[in-house]
């Protein structure tokens, strides 16, 4: 993805601080991916219908194939929902039909979001399966653009920042070069106060 906006960029003139992460059903998993990992690359992100956590969305097959611990363990370079404190960091909107199964998805990840004292916006497609409602797709549009006018902050005041791997290291101005123990939860948050970080 990276690789591919920098290509249009040499052919186009693009504003960087104007993109917008978005995809729907494996396009809004990789919209989660996308809106924890790279928080800070965005003005504004929309997943829909995309998974967000391993062990739901692939419940009926490690009935058949159970995971080792060390299997599990990996799933955190994986699971946005391990990563929701990041989404602090960028204005995001999901999407979902009212009953399309997927929607456990954002459901998840609003829940990640709850425990961290975050409120994830959630558009929902009424009556719709797996698929975009008309009329909810053109609220999220406008929801994006507005977004969008703004462009990104490049230097906001304050971070909220985890990773669990060296991985996913940075946010805006924060770089995490270390961590005490690889695949345990690193917390990184830091303001800007007059001339000092805090």
């Amino acid at each position: 993805v990276f690789e591919s906006i920098d290509s249009v960029a040499k052919a186009y003139p693009i504003d960087r601080n104007k993109l917008v992460m978005t995809g729907f059903s494996m396009g809004g998993a990789s919209a989660w991916q996308f809106a924890v990992h790279y928080s800070d690359r965005w003005a504004a992100v929309s997943a829909g219908a995309g998974f967000t956590e391993t062990e739901v969305f692939l419940k009926r097959e490690l009935e058949r194939q159970p995971q080792t611990a060390v299997q599990k363990t990996l799933w955190h370079l994986y699971d946005s929902t391990d990563y929701a404190i990041n989404t602090f960091n960028v204005p995001i909107v999901a999407y979902s039909g009212e009953i399309d199964a997927q929607k456990q998805a954002a459901d998840a990840m609003a829940a990640a979001m709850k425990d961290e004292g975050l409120t994830l916006e959630h558009i929902i497609g009424p009556k719709t399966a797996h698929a975009y409602e008309p009329g909810a797709r053109h609220i999220l549009q406008d929801r994006l653009d507005g977004f969008v006018a703004k462009g990104r902050n490049l230097a906001p005041p304050e971070i909220r920042f985890t990773t669990w791997t060296l991985r996913y290291n940075s946010m805006f101005w924060i770089t995490v070069d270390a961590l005490g123990e690889h695949w345990q939860r690193a917390r990184v948050n830091a303001k800007v106060e007059g001339n000092r970080i805090v």
